[in-house]
């Protein structure tokens, strides 16, 4: 059997048990405890596995990079919770998820050459990123406190900086626009005085009918 002719069925669960004894074994050799270290690997080698098959398959199996992108993103996220200790960082975090999705989504429009999905795919990216910094500094300089006196002072800042700007658009003198009618082409004075004199030309020029006695 080929590799174009490979089902991704099968194979799937035969590489993710491949990798988790493979991070087994390491762990046995090296003297460490994987399940107390590395554990969100056991999230992260499935999600590789989708990838995989999406990358080296047909336009048909590129949908599964949607799946791979989103539990290779969590076992990311949980690898960094788990060696930080920042597990309060979920209250910002999840909004990378419409990143994976949006870049899963861009591969599977170029794969499939679909202009309105690839559109979708990299607005989920652009707008997810503009979420998670949002988000982030919210809550690690003023929620959480994580930017210490910088963090203390950037809400007032704000809320001053967003009364400043209120007063100056209330004091700063509107210019609108008038909206004049535009007066119909045979009620202009000049058309009309010109229309009025021809005539009157047309009239005179005309020759007088003879009287009948």
């Amino acid at each position: 059997m080929n590799e174009s002719t490979r089902d991704p069925g099968r194979t799937l669960p035969a590489v993710i048990l491949i990798g988790v004894g493979v991070l087994f074994l390491l762990g046995q050799i090296f003297s460490f405890s994987f399940l107390g270290a590395f554990w969100p690997f056991m999230v992260i080698i499935p999600g590789l596995a989708f990838l995989y098959f999406a990358v080296t398959g047909r336009r048909e199996t590129a949908g599964l990079a949607i799946p791979g992108a989103i539990i290779t993103g969590t076992g990311a996220i949980l690898l960094y919770q788990n060696f930080t200790g920042h597990w309060e960082s979920w209250a910002y975090i999840w909004t990378l998820y419409p990143v994976f999705i949006g870049m899963a989504l861009t591969y599977v429009a170029q794969k499939n050459e679909n202009r309105d999905a690839l559109k979708a795919g990299q607005g989920l990216v652009r707008w997810g990123l503009i979420a998670f910094v949002g988000a982030w500094a919210f809550f690690e300089l003023i929620i959480f406190n994580g930017g210490g006196a910088f963090g203390n002072f950037l809400l007032p800042a704000l809320l001053i900086g967003a009364g400043v700007w209120l007063l100056f658009r209330q004091n700063t003198p509107s210019k609108r626009k008038v909206f004049v009618p535009e007066k119909p082409k045979h009620m202009n004075g000049n058309h009309s005085s010109d229309d009025l004199q021809s005539r009157i030309d047309e009239a005179l020029a005309e020759p007088d009918e003879p009287k009948i006695i």
